[in-house]
């Protein structure tokens, strides 16, 4: 791949990761906690199988949404992660390799300031 399309990749990968937060923001801000006193048998309202199955119905959907955002946000992250790990060793890589050739130029440079006399 060539890096115009490398970034746009990266561009488009970082718009897909945005759209999943945000569909999770969505999801857990208006998620509802289950109020379990209303299942108490005790309870003179007492729910219906109806209202149960429903319920369960409801929660099988936000189940899934946020496992589907959550695992396709996971890889698109760990990806992230693996470039952004690669890109560091090049750098420290890149920087030995620097450090080595300024040593080597000090080196060379102490050499050349000695005075060499001839017996």
């Amino acid at each position: 791949m060539r890096m115009n399309e490398l970034e746009t990749k990266a561009h488009s990968n970082n718009k897909r990761k945005l759209e999943l937060l945000r569909d999770l923001i969505e999801i857990v801000s208006t998620r509802d906690p289950i109020d379990y006193s209303k299942f108490n048998p005790k309870n003179k309202n007492k729910v219906t199988i109806e209202e149960l199955v429903l319920l369960n119905e409801e929660k099988d959907k936000e189940v899934k949404a946020l496992q589907s955002a959550w695992e396709e946000l996971e890889g698109l992250l760990f990806n992230d992660l693996q470039i952004t790990l690669q890109e560091k060793n090049q750098l420290a890589t890149f920087l030995g390799y620097k450090k080595k050739e300024e040593k080597q130029k000090k080196q060379s440079r102490g050499r050349n300031r000695q005075v060499w006399r001839a017996d």
